[in-house]
């Protein structure tokens, strides 16, 4: 092999190793922008026993949400939390046909930036255990409101985002959605529609994430 073929296969050489490194560092580059957005999290650590800010609703009325007593009632329990010292326990008393709502307090939510198009994702993330619940009984949702206020939709237009398995053990939910070019705020709810009583439902480690579309690619 002459001089000549030496330097033009070391030259092929180095711009192959050239290009795998400009490809690595896209892909490296592409999972830095993975990172989310923590907008809200609840561990119901060192909370008072009325659980501020958290509410409840049974059809159309609504009051805080340790004020039931029937058909539902809501409270802290140092039973068996999935981390640190509490939980939030929710139990069906009384059977109705009516949804029974417990929901957290209301999360602000970043505008889109200067683009419209811009997309914005919700993960939500939450450990629930159960007993005494049907199939489908008790789902998660999440309520998307404008500047004004004012209720626009449920995420993805999904009255259950992911449905609660009946499980004595902690088990971790996922679900993720689009929101709304015009929400300004979202609220999670955990709904039973279950008429069938006695049952209760823990939840833990409640987490609420927001990607846009620059996260995504």
């Amino acid at each position: 092999m002459n001089i000549l073929s030496t330097i033009r296969r070391s030259h092929r050489l180095s711009l192959a190793i050239t290009f795998t490194f400009v490809a690595v560092a896209g892909s490296l580059q592409a999972k830095t922008d993975l990172f989310p957005e923590l907008l809200a999290k609840y561990n119901f650590e060192g909370l008072p026993s009325w659980v501020p800010g958290w509410g409840a609703g049974h059809g159309s009325t609504y009051q805080p949400a340790t004020g039931w007593r029937t058909p539902f009632r809501v409270e802290l329990d140092a039973d068996d939390p999935h981390s640190g010292m509490h939980a939030l326990r929710i139990e069906l008393k009384e059977a109705s046909g009516k949804e029974k709502i417990v929901h957290a307090p209301a999360i602000k939510v970043a505008s889109p930036s200067g683009d419209s198009s811009e997309e914005r994702k919700i993960c939500i993330h939450l450990h629930v255990r159960t007993h005494g619940l049907v199939e489908n009984g008790v789902g998660i949702r999440l309520l998307e409101r404008d500047a004004e206020n004012t209720s626009i939709r449920l995420l993805d237009n999904e009255k259950s985002l992911v449905h609660v398995p009946n499980s004595s053990e902690w088990v971790e939910l996922n679900a993720t959605g689009t929101l709304d070019s015009r929400t300004a705020s979202i609220t999670l709810m955990i709904v039973a529609y279950q008429s069938e009583v006695p049952a209760t439902l823990w939840v833990d480690d409640i987490s609420v994430e927001l990607l846009t579309t620059s996260e995504l690619r």
